[in-house]
């Protein structure tokens, strides 16, 4: 059992529905919720894997940028920390689902058969440490850090015989490396960062090889880009122990609109709020003044505005009372001052010659809500629990 699974059961421990969930449930859940994410990036509530190969200073880079693109955080974000069992089984979960070992190289230092973390060696790597080792330097855990300037202390897990912290000359290649480049550094390149396999086993690693990489994600929400109705949606959800996703405020609007662009991928459609209007409508700034519409949105046809790939289903809903829409918790939809309803939208919701009226909300990429029919089939988020 992954310790993301693992840590939703402890959560919901409170939730007579959730606890009963079985473990091999919620397992068969997340592997069902996140395997086709289009956009490259593979999430966990606490970790993001992208499949864009990069080296270690590229890799470390995007960590820093996630919080601000996805999150909506100022502080920068880092490499994953892999410090227990249940985060290492976590992430080769993730390096499964996203690159499925058996449609990889056979070669075992291939580059998508390696995902970087943020373990680093951070001390004794100095020239004059490393002229008194001959060839290969101990292994000494305390030299080695995550982010949080803690050591691999109360877990570790080594492939036999690493870190052996082979060295390169400057401007060589190794034999096992030829497609990663060369050695940049003005002394021996060392093996000085941590990479993770498909089973879990660490080894140590030339910075300029280009590999998958995963961050610590600390967002509200999970992206799922399985087209379910809303009801499937619902049960998806609770099936590892989360609700459909809830917004309480105009920033969780914006952070999880700006969840559905990064892990889906984007609309085209970004700067269309408010200019997608029904029945003729023209959309008003807050002085009464009627918004000048963008090219891009007074060109988009229905069906483009309407595709499915643009929306998403979250846990709001008026099935309770008709027109009184109301998150999965029963707490009030509209409990922030101008919810981004799209035009008309909650009001609309008289049955069209199907079965149910439009009693589910749905938002789009451009972070409007919509009233829509539960049948219909779209990608959907669930909330992370976040203390």
């Amino acid at each position: 059992m992954t310790g993301f699974l693992a840590i939703f059961l402890a959560v919901m421990m409170g939730h007579t529905a959730h606890a009963e969930v079985s473990m091999a449930t919620q397992v068969f859940g997340i592997k069902d919720l996140i395997e086709k994410l289009p956009n490259h990036h593979f999430q966990t509530c606490n970790l993001v894997l992208s499949t864009n190969r990069a080296n270690f200073t590229t890799a470390e880079s995007r960590c820093q940028q996630l919080p601000a693109r996805v999150a909506m955080d100022r502080q920068r974000g880092t490499l994953a920390t892999i410090n227990s069992k249940e985060a290492n089984d976590d992430l080769t979960m993730l390096l499964n689902i996203a690159l499925p070992i058996e449609e990889q190289s056979k070669f075992k230092y291939a580059g998508n058969r390696w995902a970087w973390t943020g373990l680093r060696k951070v001390r004794n790597t100095d020239t004059k440490h490393i002229q008194k080792i001959n060839k290969r330097i101990p292994y000494n855990r305390s030299d080695w850090e995550w982010y949080d300037k803690s050591i691999p202390e109360n877990f570790e897990s080594w492939n036999r015989g690493q870190p052996d912290q082979r060295p390169l000359k400057p401007g060589k290649k190794s034999n096992e490396y030829k497609k990663s480049g060369r050695c940049q550094e003005e002394n021996d390149c060392r093996q000085n960062q941590m990479r993770v396999n498909h089973f879990g086993k660490w080894d140590d690693a030339f910075g300029f090889e280009e590999h998958p990489y995963a961050c610590d994600y600390k967002g509200k929400y999970l992206v799922s880009g399985l087209e379910k109705t809303w009801t499937e949606a619902k049960e998806a959800c609770e099936a590892i122990g989360l609700n459909l996703a809830t917004v309480r405020s105009q920033r969780e609007v914006e952070e999880l609109r700006r969840a559905l662009l990064y892990f889906l991928g984007e609309s085209g459609f970004e700067e269309c709020k408010g200019q997608f209007g029904h029945h003729g409508k023209q959309p008003v700034n807050k002085r009464g003044k009627v918004i000048k519409k963008k090219k891009v949105c007074t060109s988009a046809t229905m069906e483009e505005r309407w595709d499915v790939e643009h929306w998403a289903w979250t846990g709001g809903n008026d099935e309770a009372k008709e027109g009184k829409f109301r998150w999965t918790d029963g707490s009030e939809v509209e409990a922030f001052a101008n919810f981004p309803w799209i035009a008309s939208a909650g009001k609309d919701n008289k049955a069209k010659g199907q079965a149910a009226g439009q009693n589910c909300l749905t938002i789009s990429k451009w972070g409007e809500f919509d009233d829509s029919y539960r049948e219909h089939k779209k990608p959907f988020a669930c909330e992370c629990p976040r203390g």
